[in-house]
């Protein structure tokens, strides 16, 4: 072992912020959001959410209120962030709501802590092997802003200077190359694949692909709604939950 390697401090645990905590009831759900995005992104099924069931959001290390961790992080490093916070709250059973790559966070998350995920929601899960470069994920998050409103796209806006180029490209490949159509089949929980109807990231075709692969797994496209569909239609997405929550007693 050399010098350096004896002297270099060990890498510190970067842990995902609650910025949501509200509402009580049976069901716990835990949402995660995508890339270069935050929280805020769950800023209108929130409240829907909490008229009947406990609400936890967090942001993600380097997004939203959560500082930028000084060494990268991948799709399995977020899940142990997540975690942690699921430890912090002594959280279990929880319906997870993943957004994007938010998606990929709570599949393997479901995978290292069956005891905190009862059932999982993927919603726009990224990425469809076919647009898995840079430039492919990039022209199809600039194509979806187009149809989006202009609230959600000043939430994504401010939430990407936020972030920063240099932070955005350094969790970028790790979203790019993670498999997630490998790990859905190990899902023992029910999982219930989300997608806007128009949604122009998660195509039909790789949601119901991605469907199929679970043990017990189900598609549902929420009508007149692009890649930020619970922000678009927050009442017909908390439904679906609910009834996924219902399979998961």
């Amino acid at each position: 072992m050399t010098n350096d390697a004896q002297s270099a401090p060990p890498r510190q645990q970067a842990n995902a912020v609650v910025t949501v905590d509200t509402g009580s009831g049976d069901t716990t759900y835990l949402l995660v959001h995508g890339i270069g995005v935050s929280s805020r992104s769950f800023e209108r099924l929130v409240p829907v959410l909490a008229r009947s069931a406990r609400v936890v959001a967090v942001d993600l290390p380097g997004f939203g209120r959560n500082p930028k961790p000084g060494h990268p992080m991948g799709v399995e490093d977020f899940a142990a962030a997540v975690a942690a916070v699921v430890d912090d709250l002594g959280l279990a059973g929880c319906v997870v709501l993943g957004h994007s790559m938010g998606a990929q966070v709570v599949t393997r998350l479901a995978i290292d802590r069956p005891d905190a995920v009862s059932a999982v929601a993927l919603m726009g899960p990224v990425m469809d092997p076919r647009d898995r470069t840079p430039f492919r994920a990039a022209a199809l998050l600039a194509l979806d802003t187009v149809g989006e409103s202009p609230r959600a796209n000043v939430v994504v806006l401010t939430d990407y200077i936020r972030c920063g180029l240099r932070w955005y490209l350094t969790v970028l490949p790790s979203m790019l190359t993670y498999r997630i159509e490998d790990d859905v089949p190990r899902l023992d929980q029910p999982v219930l694949v989300l997608r806007g109807e128009r949604d122009p990231i998660a195509r039909v075709g790789w949601v119901s692909v991605l469907a199929a692969s679970a043990r017990r797994g189900g598609a549902r496209s929420i009508g007149g709604s692009r890649h930020l569909a619970m922000h678009a239609k927050p009442e017909q997405t908390a439904a679906l939950l609910a009834a996924l929550a219902g399979v998961a007693r």
